[in-house]
């Protein structure tokens, strides 16, 4: 799970720089436990396909699950929820970075590649996303079809989670506007 730790504090901090874009500063920002997570996911979908490989939903962010709140990588939810972030702070209502250095020299540089050229592809098919509310991202990510299929396997077995076959998000139609 380690492994998803530093990918996925790179990636907050890149959600940092791309909400300084939007609003000009990150000191009062939105970017809750819930809007990353959310974000999180539409970085790790977009610009694949059935045929992509060697992508961050192949390699890295590759535990998606449907759950009430949408497409959520479960790994990352761990790792939030058992307070093993060291160089970022996440909680209900926003993030902090706390060591940007030790963030840039732990992170993998292909992933971190990866992660640039999603963030940037994102921005480009809609760079007001950093701007919707975390229930509005979860309103869109809840039009995917992978999430309605998944979510109402899981709870006709009575559950609110179960896995998604990441070929299902690969191959399924994007949606990135509400």
């Amino acid at each position: 799970m380690n492994k998803k730790a530093n990918p996925f504090e790179y990636t907050v901090y890149q959600l940092h720089n791309w909400y300084k874009e939007a609003y000009g500063s990150t000191e009062k920002n939105d970017l809750s436990i819930l809007k990353v997570l959310k974000l999180l996911f539409f970085i790790s979908a977009v610009g694949v396909d059935k045929n992509s490989h060697d992508t961050l939903i192949d390699d890295v962010f590759d535990n998606f699950c449907a759950m009430p709140y949408g497409h959520v990588e479960s790994d990352v939810y761990s790792l939030i929820k058992n307070k093993q972030l060291q160089n970022v702070s996440l909680d209900t209502s926003e993030s902090t970075i706390i060591n940007s250095s030790l963030i840039l020299s732990l992170v993998n540089q292909v992933v971190a590649e990866k992660i640039n050229q999603s963030i940037k592809l994102l921005k480009e098919v809609n760079f007001d996303l950093i701007k919707l509310s975390s229930f509005e991202l979860v309103e869109l990510s809840h039009r995917w079809y992978s999430w309605q299929k998944n979510f109402k396997i899981a709870k006709s077995k009575g559950y609110f989670s179960t896995p998604i076959p990441k070929e299902e998000i690969k191959g399924e139609i994007k949606i990135y506007q509400l």
